[in-house]
């Protein structure tokens, strides 16, 4: 079980350039802790103060806020690997943004902000990650802000589709999300949802299944996107 721990956070941002000996040599004498969290279960609410240093080890989970007229926004679905709100593990003021909810069952690897500051104050690649990480932040809101309040449907989905498929050998997206879920995460309607990704599949630009959308033309997406 430990091995296979260690492995998998050998795979992970913050760990990147150590191998799983490494880490575990690293953690050796720092207490942290494995949580799993059964799906459609909210792990951290939004205004929780954030106590520790948390990360998806497995599953998927959603980071979601509600607008000051009540509509629920999907804010990221995060993958294995990220870090909750990292910008907070040491704020003052850390309560969280969003509220955390495991999508499906979910496992957890914590560690109390001590414990943490004490890793990267001993270990340069993993300070050097952390910050690093920290510093990808600014780039991905300011992409979501363009994405909700700039961007037609049509090219939110194309983006969100091929930020999916970039980096792996696939034109295929498997989604983990329902429809009403997925419609969150662009701040709209299930039903513009759905119609858009009809008129896309009606272009022959993608192909959707139940669970899986196939991008057929590529080029075709980008130039959505490029506008």
């Amino acid at each position: 079980m430990e091995k296979t721990i260690f492995s998998q956070l050998e795979t992970t941002a913050l760990f990147a350039g150590l191998t799983a000996n490494a880490i575990e040599r690293q953690l050796e004498k720092l207490p942290y802790s494995i949580r799993k969290v059964p799906a459609k279960t909210v792990f951290l609410s939004a205004n929780e103060p954030l106590r520790e240093m948390v990360m998806v080890l497995e599953g998927r989970v959603s980071a979601k806020m509600t607008t000051p007229k009540g509509k629920c926004l999907m804010v990221d679905l995060l993958k294995p690997g990220t870090i909750l709100a990292p910008a907070f593990v040491f704020s003052d003021d850390n309560r969280m943004p969003v509220e955390v909810e495991a999508v499906e069952e979910s496992v957890f690897f914590s560690m109390s902000k001590s414990h943490f500051s004490m890793l990267i104050g001993r270990n340069e690649q993993v300070r050097a990650n952390f910050l690093d990480i920290l510093s990808h932040i600014n780039f991905f809101l300011m992409n979501k802000i363009r994405m909700l309040h700039t961007a037609s449907v049509k090219e939110k989905i194309a983006a969100f589709l091929l930020r999916r498929v970039r980096g792996v050998h696939s034109r295929s997206v498997v989604l983990h999300l329902s429809r009403k879920q997925l419609a969150d995460v662009f701040a709209i309607q299930k039903s513009s949802l759905i119609r858009t990704l009809n008129e896309l599949e009606r272009d022959n630009l993608i192909f959707v299944r139940e669970k899986e959308i196939v991008l057929i033309d590529v080029p075709g997406l980008q130039k959505i996107v490029k506008g």
